[in-house]
């Protein structure tokens, strides 16, 4: 085979790997740098079956990672190649060995390799500003012998000693994990396995108090229904917690493993629950939050003496949320926690299995998180993470003095692990990507987490027929979402975690042409929005541990910070006129539209109640907004008035699919299924259906439509998979 950073084909699909591109006909697809490097190492000898050691030793070296990482990158693979693992014609699986290419490769004569499809101006070219560099990347292994032909099984001459080598490594760190870290590694080495592999999603583990049982959330992919299931360890059987037909999430078992208390939402609204683990007897709603915090995030948690629950909530007039300790027995709450002002609030909290200790995420801003502990009853409280990004989900550790928390401090979501007294976290030998809501067993070292992948795009929607015409423009694994318009329609911006980080981008109309537009390197930045004058960008970032308005040129250069201070300012918006920076703001206490002139100054409060999302009408007369968890669409005079609801869509969560237009609003209705758009107008308060979707846009992204409000570009999400990984210590 030839140089392997050469292009050459496997199949129909021509494999690019200086651009880390998989090329098609008109269809081409972005890989991860490490998703590149498995499949240029499966290319070396194609039908060779190479061993999981192998391949982790080649695209992994030197470093201790599980096999949930290799798997992750094959099901990434056949999903970009729409290979199917039980007729491969891509990807063959060997049981309890490995993998093997089976594509046939073909390598590219000069010619071929020289062509202008294949040059440096292809699609997916990313062009950076030299403000804004790529952070290095690691490139793809160049091979130094040749190919062997298809059907030859002779093992490559680095393969046995690298092996060697990374078993040693493997050992080793395994062994000095055990030395450091003996309650989540009793045993010498952290077998996984997958607990769940059901069609749909199934997430949020919480182990049976004799660590027998798993408990869990399971959506079906049908009708994105979401029901508490149990599964026993080493059984392939699970059954339904109850049949009561409320949706239900974040399920904690009782000390005692007879009951399990969860969080149900049906008509009534949300509520905590408490069911039996087996007879016939119904749920029983205990308690009704005044308004629920971050509850999809395992937000309960039950003591260890079984006699409270504890939750977020905000009451009264309470800006931000606290936790809250619920007494069973006499169902009174009390709150335990209380943030600082301008802080999100307090979230997801868990009881120490000591009962000692209860720990919870304080988020300054959504997308800010750190750890923090309270020791009960009355104790003080002490912040355990310094890092100011964001934490997904944590667990107790068995001995009470650890926690296992998924954080994205190192870029994608994964697994560490900090102790009391520790400064550093560390990571964790399992869970190294795309890993989330971590579950400590009672047994030593067990440990089961969610892990998912899906792929992002921003798609180009017709807005005619049942389904409308929806192509792909540009896609990847990295959250490619919120698509906004330049003024003549010919690129937008968007955000992305390509560069290893959220950043914003911009494309052309055709997904080519890429350039990361901002450098925050760590902290999250988004929600772009394109100037009317189409030469500025506003965005928002993090760079303090709370969220600021931003404008950049479109062009590229320097970002001028428009609003400041310790608190959280987000998703801002022009005024017709580019004049004025509309935005989302909790400066006055609670979350509101605030507005600030374009060059600078002084922000004002714009509405009494929540907004996001505020556009202003063309003729510069009204300001429409959604609001962050009520489903409807409101408007407001810009010269002052009354706040009124003008329409029943878009839904909760879906706040900025909609936008306001010279013949009417565009908004997204996800009341039916599929999905539809609808073009609203306000004065009536009529709508009409303009198009049905293929498939349901993921929430808390966006749309914007073209100039001739025929066409809109929107967020979308596909082969949606998360699935609970199991962890186990395996006795040498």
């Amino acid at each position: 085979m030839q140089d392997k950073r050469l292009p050459f084909r496997a199949g129909e699909w021509t494999i690019l790997p200086e651009a880390n591109l998989l090329v098609k006909d008109d269809v081409e697809r972005h890989l991860e740098p490490k998703v590149m490097k498995v499949l240029l190492t499966l290319a070396l000898q194609p039908g060779h079956v190479y061993t999981k050691e192998e391949l982790i030793a080649a695209v992994w070296p030197n470093t201790f990672v599980s096999d949930d990482a290799l798997t992750r990158c094959i099901s990434i693979l056949r999903r970009i190649t729409e290979d199917d693992a039980h007729e491969p014609r891509f990807i063959q699986t060997v049981p309890k060995v490995g993998y093997r290419l089976v594509a046939p490769i073909t390598e590219l004569s000069e010619t071929e390799a020289s062509a202008d499809s294949l040059s440096p101006s292809l699609p997916g070219e990313v062009l950076l500003p030299s403000a804004a560099p790529m952070p290095e990347i690691e490139a793809a292994p160049v091979p130094s012998h040749p190919i062997l032909p298809q059907g030859k099984r002779s093992r490559p001459a680095w393969a046995l000693p690298l092996l060697a080598v990374t078993i040693l490594l493997i050992g080793g760190a395994a062994l000095l994990w055990q030395r450091n870290h003996p309650a989540v590694s009793d045993a010498a080495m952290l077998k996984t396995s997958a607990f769940t592999g059901d069609a749909g999603e199934q997430t949020q583990p919480s182990f049976s108090p004799d660590g027998q049982f798993i408990a869990y959330a399971r959506t079906s992919p049908a009708d994105g229904s979401r029901r508490i299931y149990i599964k026993q360890i080493g059984s392939e059987a699970s059954r339904e917690l109850n049949q009561d037909p409320a949706e239900q999430f974040s399920p904690v078992w009782a000390p005692d493993g007879k009951r399990i208390a969860y969080l149900g939402r049906s008509s009534a609204g949300l509520g905590i629950y408490i069911s039996p683990v087996t007879g016939n007897s119904a749920p029983r709603k205990i308690f009704i939050p005044q308004a629920a915090s971050d509850w999809d995030q395992r937000a309960l948690t039950w003591s260890a003496d079984g006699a409270t629950l504890a939750f977020p909530d905000h009451m009264g007039e309470a800006a931000s949320s606290s936790i809250y300790q619920l007494e069973l027995a006499t169902l009174r709450t009390q709150p335990i926690t209380s943030p600082p002002a301008g802080a999100e609030g307090d979230l997801a909290p868990a009881y120490s299995p000591d009962g000692k200790r209860v720990a919870f995420i304080r988020a300054s801003e959504t997308a800010v998180r750190d750890l923090f502990i309270k020791q009960l009853p009355d104790g003080p409280i002490q912040q355990l993470t310094h890092d100011r990004v964001n934490i997904d989900s944590f667990t107790w550790d068995r001995d009470s003095q650890h926690l296992i928390f998924s954080s994205n401090r190192a870029g994608r979501f994964s697994l560490w692990r900090i102790g009391l007294k520790d400064s550093v976290p560390a990571r964790m030998p399992v869970g190294t990507e795309d890993a989330t809501q971590p579950a400590a067993g009672p047994l030593p070292s067990q440990l089961a987490y969610t892990h998912g992948s899906a792929l992002w795009s921003i798609d180009q929607v017709q807005l005619a027929g049942k389904p409308a015409a929806q192509q792909i423009v540009l896609s990847s694994t990295q959250e490619d979402s919120a698509p906004t318009l330049s003024p003549d329609d010919s690129s937008f911006a968007f955000q992305s975690g390509r560069s290893g980080s959220q950043e914003i981008w911009i494309s052309s109309i055709h997904g080519d042409k890429l350039r990361q537009l901002t450098a925050a390197n760590g902290p999250v930045t988004g929600s772009p929005s394109w100037s009317h004058h189409g030469d500025q960008i506003l965005y928002d970032s993090r760079p303090d541990g709370h969220s600021h308005i931003f404008v950049i040129p479109a062009a590229g250069g320097k970002a001028r910070q428009l609003t400041f201070g310790n608190v959280n300012d987000i998703v801002p918006r022009w005024s017709a006129n580019d004049s004025t920076v509309y935005f989302r703001s909790n400066r006055g206490g609670r979350w509101q539209v605030w507005k600030v002139a374009a060059d600078g100054g002084e922000p004002q409060p714009v509405t009494r109640d929540d907004g996001i999302v505020p556009l202003e009408s063309p003729d510069g007369k009204w300001l429409y907004f959604t609001r962050g968890d009520e489903a409807g669409l409101w408007r407001v005079p810009t010269n002052g008035g009354d706040e009124t609801q003008v329409a029943s869509v878009p839904a909760a969560g879906y706040w900025g699919y909609w936008q306001v237009t010279a013949t009417g609003i565009y908004a997204l209705d996800t009341t039916v299924s599929p999905a539809v758009i609808r073009v609203l107008d306000p004065e009536t308060r009529q709508s009409r259906v303009l198009a049905t979707l293929q498939l349901t846009p993921p929430p808390y992204q966006g749309m914007s439509v073209f100039k001739d409000g025929r066409t809109l570009l929107l967020t979308q999400e596909r082969d949606i998979g998360r699935h609970i990984t199991l962890a186990e210590a395996v006795s040498r």
